[in-house]
């Protein structure tokens, strides 16, 4: 367990990593589940509203999902039964806090809704670093692109990203 929070070089974390969907839904999602055929992947982790909402209504459920229900657009994710347990944690912005790097420990493990009290989008790192093989993390860019990250070849080039976080 750890927490984390950003440094000085938080224009790095902002770049849209590595494969940018630039469609609007449900485009976007046709083209994630082609992704998921194409790379043979088991399981997909959302992070935000947004593209969870947009996966669950258009017929692409998340293995785990986190959500802080608070967005720029004024989406609300209603689908979340589909999910076996909610953890809620704290989470600031800018920070992985020991208690949300937890819940996706957790997340990875079973189907899990983290309900963040604060932001969401630093876990993206956590479920990056801790997914299991084969698996795929998405999250929305702030420009409106759905990010997907396949972990398995992509991970080791994220982790880098690590060295410019803070401990806290």
């Amino acid at each position: 367990m750890r927490c984390l929070k950003l440094g000085k070089r938080r224009d790095l974390f902002a770049f849209p990593y590595p494969i940018a969907i630039w469609k609007d839904p449900p485009r976007s999602v046709e083209i994630l589940k082609d992704v998921v055929d194409s790379y043979r992947l088991e399981r997909i982790y959302a992070i935000g509203d947004v593209v969870t909402k947009n996966l669950l209504t258009h017929g692409l459920i998340p293995t785990s999902v986190a959500v802080d229900e608070k967005t720029r657009r004024g989406v609300q994710v209603e689908q979340l039964a589909v999910y076996n347990k909610v953890v809620k944690v704290r989470n600031p912005p800018g920070y992985i806090t020991e208690e949300a790097w937890r819940a996706v420990e957790e997340a990875v493990e079973s189907s899990v809704v983290i309900k963040v009290e604060g932001e969401e989008d630093m876990l993206s790192l956590a479920f990056i670093e801790l997914a299991p093989p084969r698996s795929v993390v998405v999250y929305g860019h702030y420009l409106g692109a759905m990010i997907a990250i396949p972990v398995d070849w992509y991970r080791d080039k994220i982790r880098r990203l690590f060295n410019y976080l803070e401990k806290c």
